[in-house]
């Protein structure tokens, strides 16, 4: 009985949490390319998009794990075994998310050493950027005059622009 009561009121509080609220949206649109990866999508803005999921994943399966190692000892029953088992899980799972709070900590950091912010990056940068904002270096047009060109850069076609935030 004591189960039943356990598992149905850990359900019910599950099913009517409130929607917690950010400080500031994010806008997400998505707009699917037609064909594969979309050409005009730079890798700095595929690298911080990657990162993004990456961190958003793990922090989701973290909560994920800190829900099921509470459901387990709530549902243990006194159980020595069960409620040590739970204890790892719960215990494994900040662990998780220790380690995923210094990777975000570390990419940071190491973002504003470099001058660069990892997870919103539009153009990497090099050691000398020949070419002003908005414009893009021209290697085979260099070659063939011996000087710097710089060619406008590539716009996408509407509604082609991949994930924005």
């Amino acid at each position: 009985m004591k189960k039943a009561v356990a598992t149905l009121g850990s359900l019910g509080f599950l099913a009517f949490s409130s929607v917690a609220l950010a400080e500031t949206p994010i806008d997400i649109n998505i707009n699917i390319p037609s064909q594969g990866v979309n050409p005009f999508i730079s890798i700095g803005t595929l690298i911080s998009n990657a990162l993004i999921i990456v961190f958003v994943v793990a922090a989701i399966l973290v909560l994920f794990y800190l829900v099921i190692g509470a459901f387990q000892w709530i549902t243990s029953g006194g159980e020595k075994e069960a409620v040590g088992h739970a204890r790892s899980r719960i215990t494994h799972a900040l662990i998780g998310l220790a380690i995923l709070a210094l990777a975000f900590l570390i990419t940071r950091v190491a973002g504003q050493i470099v001058g660069i912010d990892i997870l919103n990056i539009q153009r990497i940068p090099t050691l000398s950027q020949p070419c002003p904002a908005g414009t893009v270096f021209d290697p085979t047009s260099s070659q063939q005059t011996g000087q710097t060109v710089c060619i406008p850069e590539a716009q996408p076609p509407a509604g082609t622009s991949g994930i924005t935030r």
